[in-house]
């Protein structure tokens, strides 16, 4: 009986948790792509395209430099202390990011975008290195693919919505427009329930609290990418990774600028466009853990750039449509090249 009782709390803990989990990572998720995809319209509609590219790197600046030092965080403290800190620098963020795009001040909107790559790259080792802590190795598999199912789904809303506030322009506070007003107010909200959530997930202990410091910081994180040359598989695998996501980072990029200032769409409608690729990654994904073969997975990489590579063609081509067809052919090349992303 008493088995039965502590099996039940145990069973509840790990539904807490779990949710907790979910919560905090998937509303960063958002909260991240949500200003990102704002950030990245707002310079265009000002006629400052080159910022998009300056945005992009100073976000992703904070991964390259930081990760080792993220990662001896994980295992010094413990998680939850990391994850929750990590929160409380979001909400901070979110302070200076509310501030610029109310203003449409940049150095508030780019000290907003390194803050938050910071604060993912302390944030994602504690989060994702904490899941073994809390549940048995039979539901990790399972645990982790629901995590990535639902930081997608945040990732879609996000650019989603960033286009759809960005298309209200009535003002307010002034000359503000509400669109603008509106991405303020949620981002601030959303990283604060974020942070409410991440305090419901269990605290252990360190995993390692003697680590030594890695005072190579990013030099060290090279040394352990040079390292892998002894796994070609696992090599292989990184590269792969790395092509993909500077890829993705690419395309919407390009998809920004196609859509605004060559074919004249609302912003709406070219946040639409990177949903689409999105929504293409993650059938893509699902059809790829049906029929993957975890013994031959890399017979998959070459038709997976091919369909990726057709799929991008494809939407370039579609500049020679007549306007009717245009966007619908976009959409569909989209989540063709998306669909064969997610498989690669």
């Amino acid at each position: 009986m008493n088995t039965n009782h502590s099996t039940a709390m145990n069973t509840r803990h790990n539904d807490q948790t779990f949710f907790s989990m979910a919560a905090a990572y998937s509303l960063g998720v958002f909260n991240d792509n949500f200003f990102k995809q704002a950030a990245l319209l707002l310079a265009l509609g000002a006629g400052l395209a080159h910022l998009q590219g300056t945005a992009t790197i100073i976000f992703a600046l904070p991964f390259i430099l930081c990760s080792a030092y993220a990662g001896w965080l994980a295992d010094r403290f413990p998680k939850k202390s990391i994850v929750v800190n990590s929160k409380i620098l979001e909400v901070i963020a979110m302070g200076f990011g509310a501030v610029g795009i109310v203003t449409t001040n940049w150095f508030c909107i780019m000290t907003m975008l390194f803050l938050m790559g910071l604060q993912s790259a302390i944030f994602g080792p504690a989060l994702n290195g904490s899941i073994p802590e809390h549940f048995p190795g039979e539901k990790i598999t399972r645990i982790n693919g629901t995590l990535k199912m639902t930081t997608t789904i945040a990732i879609l809303i996000g650019i989603a919505c960033a286009g759809i506030a960005l298309d209200f322009q009535a003002p307010v506070f002034g000359t503000t427009p509400l669109g603008q007003a509106f991405i303020a107010g949620t981002v601030i909200l959303v990283s604060l329930v974020g942070l409410i959530a991440s305090l419901g997930i269990k605290k252990y202990q360190a995993a390692a609290p003697g680590k030594a410091f890695p005072w190579a910081g990013p030099f060290h994180s090279l040394r352990d990418v040079v390292a892998l040359r002894k796994d070609p598989l696992l090599l292989l695998a990184v590269v792969s990774d790395s092509f993909f996501y500077f890829l993705a980072a690419l395309v919407v990029l390009i998809i920004n600028s196609y859509g605004i200032e060559q074919l004249g769409l609302s912003r709406t409608l070219t946040s639409l466009m990177s949903v689409a690729l999105m929504v293409g990654i993650s059938l893509g994904a699902v059809f790829a853990s049906r029929v993957a073969d975890t013994d031959n997975w890399t017979k998959v990489l070459r038709p997976g750039m091919l369909g990726m590579g057709t799929g991008l063609a494809a939407a370039a081509l579609t500049v020679y449509l007549p306007d009717g067809y245009r966007v619908p052919a976009l959409f569909a090349s989209f989540i063709l090249a998306g669909f064969f992303g997610g498989l690669f």
